[in-house]
């Protein structure tokens, strides 16, 4: 007999009205049937079942056609077993600030964090998979309990897919995960992989995008011959080269026809104090600029100086205070008992011993006056660090000082030269105006252009940075994407299918069995893999080739081969199904199919492998049905 170690059975159901009085249902193991005409509730007590088992919402009455049931009930819970543990878990849905919180055994945690809490105790992988195609770039969630639940408890009004309004991929990952698969595919490495390859393709699409715009913006900014062709690392590096070509030639033009402007405009003996002048004009402009930014260094230092000051001074302030608190402290006295807080009387002691703790005093009075000593050492301290610091101030003020007359006396030069200089200057300038004004210009507009290649051959190595990046990714991507593929390719996909495949025919083959005629089609195939599932009956999809009540007996067959799988190892279905089945299917009563549909899950569950599971399942009469628990309604609800 299996032990039951991961599987969840329902015990009590409870209802409290605002009242005070208390509804409850009990269920046992194995089959039971919550039967009772029309309108008794029983679809109510599944609701309310299934917001005990982690529903966010506010009420399990939420939504319901009837109004002031949530009003009319105050609380609810359920006392249920997973293994050998029992648990009494419920909700408070009109206690404030309980709406949202699932108390389990009175320890309150949010219903999202219950779920959680359910999956561990059931021992079923926590694990995050794609909804939809892994490469689509959406977060992955987590496969929650909730999402689980949408196969395990069939609601009333959900009978026309695996789980009603569950997106295919939602219901292929909760498929993998009862069959075991979802652990060994939606694996840590499998999303790291997608990451990669979605990384690499983005940096691929945007390297696309950003080499169109820089062609674009090279033809529309450049004309250098070649970048016509194509902007690359070669192409820039071939501009740069004739650029710089075309500015040393300019600049070699402009120094020849300065050279014999200045040859025709000043005598012999005159041309060598011009060029003294203007080394000398050299010298005092690169002088200057040294004797700025030592300047500039000498103020930020100063500043920062007065800085620390304020904070030294600001801090000699405080300890100067603490000292003079000390003093008018020192002599207050204990005057009540810090643990009993009772008034202290006054007993005779020795004088070397303590007041309070009758304990001997130190020899050393010195422990007395550490705290005093230790004030007195901050404040010598502090007062000379103060005093070196007005001596580095003072410095730095006659160093500013010394560098403002510097920089003075320096212009004052420059001022000089450029007095002397300016007749040789207005002598060259009037043979060669016209024609180094153009070459100016020319030189211009070639640095302009020199620069806008510098910021091209910028924009080209940042392209070639993205393809690096990607030749990376896909180097760390190939071992990968290697690992993740053995892991599939060792996934026994076809068996695991082949089990639910095969609880799915046995439980069709019983009913006919039990109603000859019922199940008219071919058997049931399931096909499954990392990307996709199908369900087939014979060769086509199950949704397209059955209608009536055959899609009835179909999802019946699809719980009968879900709870088939409890208990085996490897697979992580939790041993319960909870069935809500309408009293009429395509305008058909069900009334007079009722036990024969139930009969396979009595057979099933009678098995010693499987008398640690549970069928809840709600109906008009299943009347004559034995080995069941049987709980009846018989109170109908009107408006």
């Amino acid at each position: 007999m299996n032990d039951g170690g991961s599987f969840l059975s329902v015990g009590r159901l409870l209802r409290r009205l605002a009242t005070g009085n208390v509804e409850e249902i009990d269920f046992d193991l194995g089959v039971n049937v919550l039967v009772g005409p029309p309108n008794t509730g029983k679809t109510k007590w599944l609701q309310t079942l299934d917001f005990l088992l982690g529903d966010t919402g506010d009420n399990p009455f939420e939504g319901a056609e009837e109004t002031g049931l949530s009003e009319k009930y105050e609380a609810a819970g359920v006392e249920f077993r997973i293994g050998e543990e029992m648990f009494w878990v419920e909700r408070r849905w009109r206690e404030a600030g309980a709406k949202s919180k699932v108390f389990v055994n009175d320890d309150s945690m949010p219903a999202r964090e219950f779920q959680q809490w359910l999956m561990e105790k059931l021992g079923v992988p926590l694990l995050h998979f794609p909804k939809g195609n892994p490469m689509s770039g959406q977060t992955w969630p987590q496969l929650s309990f909730r999402m689980l639940l949408r196969h395990i408890y069939r609601q009333q009004r959900f009978w026309g897919d695996l789980a009603d309004k569950q997106p295919e991929g939602e219901q292929l990952a909760c498929l993998m995960q009862f069959l075991g698969l979802a652990e060994k595919i939606f694996t840590k490495e499998y999303g790291e992989l997608v990451s990669m390859k979605l990384q690499a393709e983005r940096l691929k699409a945007s390297h696309e995008y950003y080499g169109a715009a820089l062609e674009a913006l090279a033809r529309d900014v450049l004309s250098e011959p070649g970048l016509s062709v194509g902007v690359s690392a070669a192409t820039v590096r071939a501009a740069e080269g004739r650029i710089a070509e075309e500015i040393n030639s300019l600049r070699n033009q402009r120094a020849k026809l300065i050279g014999s402007a200045r040859d025709q405009a000043l005598a012999p003996h005159g041309r060598g104090r011009v060029a003294e002048l203007g080394e000398a004009r050299a010298a005092s402009l690169v002088a200057l600029e040294e004797l700025h930014r030592r300047l500039d260094d000498a103020t930020e230092r100063l500043a920062e100086m007065n800085r620390y000051r304020a904070e030294l001074v600001t801090e000699f302030d405080r300890l100067n205070r603490a000292e003079e608190a000390g003093q008018l402290l020192a002599d207050l006295r204990i005057t009540h008992c810090p643990a009993c807080d009772q008034k202290i009387r006054q007993i005779n002691t020795h004088d070397r011993e303590c007041f309070l703790c009758h304990q001997p005093l130190p020899e050393q009075p010195v422990v007395q006056e550490l705290g005093a000593v230790r004030i007195r050492f901050e404040r010598e301290r502090l007062a000379g660090e103060i005093k070196e610091v007005d001596e580095i101030i003072v410095a730095l003020r006659s160093e500013f000082g010394r560098l403002q007359g510097e920089i003075t006396s320096v212009q004052e030069r420059l001022r000089l030269v450029e007095n002397e200089l300016a007749p040789s200057r207005e002598a060259v300038s009037a043979l060669v105006q016209d024609d180094v004004s153009a070459l100016d210009v020319a030189l211009g507009e070639a640095s302009e252009r020199q620069r806008q290649i510098g910021r091209l051959s910028s924009a080209v190595a940042a392209g070639a940075e993205i393809i690096e990046r990607v030749r990376e990714i896909e180097k760390k991507i190939v071992p990968l994407q290697a690992r993740v593929d053995q892991a599939a390719r060792s996934t026994d996909f076809e068996s695991a299918a082949a089990e639910l495949e095969d609880g799915m025919n046995g439980y069709l083959s019983a009913i006919d069995t039990l109603k000859p005629g019922a199940w008219r089609h071919n058997r049931v195939r399931i096909d499954i893999s990392r990307s996709g599932f199908s369900i087939k009956v014979g060769a086509r999809r199950w949704s397209a080739v059955l209608g009536g009540t055959d899609t009835l007996y179909f999802l019946m067959a699809y719980h009968y081969g879900l709870l088939t799988l409890s208990g085996k190892d490897g697979y992580h279905y939790p041993g319960i199904s909870i069935i809500d089945v309408p009293g009429e299917f395509s305008g058909e009563s069900i009334e007079d199919k009722e036990n024969f549909i139930v009969q396979p899950f009595i057979d099933l569950l009678s098995r010693e492998e499987y008398q640690c599971c549970q069928l809840i399942i709600t109906g008009a009469s299943f009347s004559g049905l034995e080995k069941v628990t049987r709980r009846e309604l018989q109170h109908v609800y009107t408006a």
